[in-house]
């Protein structure tokens, strides 16, 4: 998902808005500025530390793993507990190392000590975070939307490096690839929230052993519903008032009415329904359908943006 969705919105909705949009404007033809080979060491740094932060997550995790899902425990079963440290330090390492490498080309100190700081966050959401309530799944949820930002920065810092002057005396500005980078990074935020919430309706046994503090163990799993629910409508709705306010094509309104407002739907309704694991895990398969079928939209949005300039 994070190699899929950052190839997609840096292809399929930077490029085209180079090509038809700001080469238009400014009269000549705009490239992209950060080379292939170091955003493919951006993508890796990111699925490195994806899988750093999986491993140590499943580590910490493994008791609570097997009452909640004892099927899919690795470690201690298939892995070693040592061999699972040594995994997610190798694995974090090696993220590190790119992200300087990274850092030096940009001559950007601070992003390098932006990736140490998520590993740190990695490692205390594993061992603190998780159990804190809200603070686990917020921090989850902001992780995931900063795959969306990452790309649009980048892209924009080394454009604005070579095109920024030009741009500037034709009262032209990159902005519009971050407004779509935000609405990405804005919906991938929303229904990862809400899919952590029902995770941990669907854990509930587990964590109630175990003594975390998620919302359905404090309030209630009616409260966690609601709360779920709620926030599926609140998306419903920006999906609409994104569509009536920017984008106005009959293609759009098709996909997002069935590919992610009606899996959106769909999952809401069967939350409510539900009673057992089982049906929040069914949930919560679909709101990784959902999560999925946005980031697929950037597709449909290159002809779109193409099409309209």
């Amino acid at each position: 998902m994070i190699l899929l969705t950052m190839y997609l919105l840096r292809y399929c909705i930077i490029q085209p808005m180079l090509d038809y949009q700001f080469s238009i404007q400014l009269g000549t033809q705009m490239t992209l500025q950060l080379p292939d080979a170091y955003f493919l060491i951006l993508v890796l740094i990111n699925i490195l530390l994806g899988a750093g932060g999986y491993v140590i997550n499943d580590y910490y995790d493994r008791r609570v793993d097997n009452i909640n899902r004892p099927d899919s425990v690795v470690v201690d079963k298939l892995l070693p507990r040592r061999s699972a440290i040594i995994y997610h330090i190798a694995l974090t390492a090696a993220a590190i190392v790119l992200a300087a490498i990274f850092a030096w080309h940009l001559h950007m100190i601070s992003i390098f000590l932006m990736y140490v700081m998520l590993a740190g966050l990695f490692w205390m959401y594993s061992t603190t975070y998780k159990k804190q309530l809200f603070v686990g799944n917020l921090v989850v949820s902001v992780c995931t939307a900063l795959i969306p930002l990452q790309v649009g920065l980048f892209e924009y810092l080394t454009l604005t490096r070579e095109y920024g002057y030009d741009m500037l005396l034709n009262d032209l500005s990159f902005m519009p690839i971050m407004h779509w980078m935000a609405a990405f990074a804005f919906f991938a935020f929303i229904i990862n929230l809400i899919r952590e919430i029902v995770k941990d309706m669907e854990d509930l046994e587990g964590d109630n052993y175990y003594g975390c503090n998620t919302i359905p163990l404090c309030y209630g799993i009616r409260i966690a519903k609601i709360i779920s629910i709620s926030l599926s409508i609140i998306t419903i709705v920006a999906l609409i008032m994104v569509y009536q306010l920017y984008i106005h094509d009959f293609i759009t309104l098709l996909y997002i009415s069935a590919f992610i407002i009606l899996p959106l739907a769909v999952a809401a309704i069967l939350t409510v329904r539900a009673d057992e694991a089982k049906d929040y895990h069914r949930v919560s398969t679909i709101l990784k359908i959902a999560m999925l079928t946005g980031v697929l939209y950037s597709i449909i949005a290159r002809q779109i943006i193409q099409f309209v300039v």
